[in-house]
């Protein structure tokens, strides 16, 4: 399914790599040779995923296993960059990766449902080794620039974090990008509360909505949080994550993550900005579709 698209392959790709999905006005584009990876979604045509020229690597939505510390960097190659085996069932797009050396292999099920103008998509983490290992899902998205909000609630224990403005008021962590403050990269670390996390890219009128299952603090992948926003270095693009609760899973068992997408234009007039609330009963409307 070919749709209009102002996304340009990474690395001088052919657009036959490419495997679209349309939910009315929406458009979601996967590559398959390249980890299986999301690397187009937009609304009329207007992208709110960063491409491979703002960075050659880091672009686009992917999904890694939790915590960092069993990998360190760069991700898994297996997973995170090589090609995944693509068929269709029905509407649905399913992507395989192979098995890495960890054991570990990745399933991306991804499927457009115009009724509800979203994305739906399934993770499955299988453990294919012979001993059990302990891991999360942790979806990484990154995009432009912006203003980035979700609920969330006070907790202790959590990693320090040194992303910078950070604002929290009536429940709600507010971060307004800030490109002066990232010589270098810096994370924000938060338990997440109602299960969503939206951003409303710089100079856009469009508000992007992630939800998913809420991950309690006890089940926190250790040095990780349930919601994440990593600034990169000279402020190239944020990164929206989203993590699952971290499980053990014995061998040939595996474990589920769904998520769904949603990116809606802004009503006329509605301010953008900290602590607006016409942006969160938005983003909570979306979210309760």
């Amino acid at each position: 399914m070919s749709v209009t698209s102002p996304f340009t392959p990474p690395h001088g790709a052919r657009l036959q790599r490419l495997q679209w999905l349309e939910a009315g006005d929406l458009a979601l584009g996967v590559d398959v040779a390249k980890g299986g990876r999301i690397v187009s979604f937009s609304r009329n045509g207007e992208e709110i995923l960063t491409p491979a020229s703002v960075h050659p690597d880091n672009y686009g939505s992917t999904l890694w296993d939790s915590p960092q510390r069993t990998w360190d960097w760069p991700p898994r190659p297996v997973l995170d960059t090589q090609p995944y085996l693509t068929s269709r069932e029905g509407d649905t797009l399913v992507l395989e990766s192979g098995v890495d050396p960890s054991g570990l292999q990745f399933t991306k099920r991804i499927r457009a449902e115009p009724s509800a103008e979203r994305i739906e998509l399934e993770y499955r983490i299988t453990n294919r080794g012979d001993t059990p290992v302990h891991v999360a899902p942790w979806e990484v998205t990154r995009t432009t620039g912006g203003l980035s909000f979700f609920p969330f609630e006070a907790a202790e224990g959590l990693p320090e974090t040194d992303l910078h403005p950070v604002i929290k008021q009536d429940g709600i962590c507010w971060y307004p990008f800030a490109p002066a403050v990232l010589e270098k990269g810096r994370k924000l670390f938060e338990l997440g509360r109602e299960g969503w996390l939206a951003h409303v890219g710089s100079g856009q009128r469009l508000l992007f909505v992630k939800t998913f299952p809420v991950t309690p603090l006890e089940s926190f992948a250790p040095g990780q949080g349930a919601i994440e926003i990593w600034g990169h270095d000279d402020a190239l693009y944020v990164e929206l994550e989203n993590h699952g609760p971290y499980v053990q899973l014995a061998p040939g068992e595996a474990l589920s993550y769904p998520v769904c997408w949603y990116l809606e234009p802004l009503p006329a007039g509605l301010r953008v900005g900290v602590s607006e609330p016409g942006l969160v009963a938005l983003a909570r409307r979306i979210a309760a579709r």
